[in-house]
């Protein structure tokens, strides 16, 4: 059992990160490619993400009964909607 609320703390944390990594490399595409709203729309959701992430780490720290799901959620949702802003203004500017 104490396994597999570790693993789940690690799951979440690196979901995290992976999400927070994704959302730097949007902002840096779009400086690159001077899309300015997409730009702002990176560094906002960069700077949530990172406090996701150390919401996640401190789950794991304060030993919380399990990471939120909807913290998780809002991670995945916020990413993939970011993600596809990027590609519509990229593809169809």
């Amino acid at each position: 059992m104490q396994e597999t609320n570790t693993f789940r703390y690690i799951f979440a944390i690196a979901l995290s990160l992976a999400a927070s990594v994704a959302c730097g490399a949007i902002f840096v595409l779009s400086l690159i490619h001077q899309i300015a709203l997409v730009e702002m729309a990176a560094s906002l959701e960069t700077a949530l993400q990172v406090y996701f992430l150390s919401s996640a780490i401190a789950d794991l720290l304060e030993r919380a009964k399990r990471p939120s799901h909807q913290r998780t959620s809002l991670i995945v949702l916020f990413t993939a909607l970011l993600a596809a802003f990027y590609f519509f203004t990229r593809y169809f500017r």
